[in-house]
């Protein structure tokens, strides 16, 4: 698939803020593991399968761009 010229404006404007989000919530998909792998009752974790490893922290991502000028939302986003 070709890259529409917009789309890569407006990358170069605003980041790829698809892929932020993809990475994001992989993050929050690993951290969610771990948790729901504690054990509350003993302070531990769960036992896991073998290979399995616990998400290491990662630094937080770079801000994100400032949001897009506020819109009519009486007229919709589009006009």
């Amino acid at each position: 698939m070709h890259e529409a010229p917009i789309y890569a404006q407006l990358i170069s404007e605003r980041g790829d803020i698809p892929l932020q989000v993809r990475n994001e919530a992989r993050r929050i998909q690993r951290e969610l593991e771990w948790i729901l792998n504690t054990d509350p009752s003993s302070g531990g974790l769960l036992p896991r399968p073998s290979g399995t490893s616990v998400p290491s922290p990662r630094p937080l991502p770079p801000a994100l761009p400032p949001s897009l000028p506020p819109g009519n939302s009486a007229t919709g986003w589009l006009s």
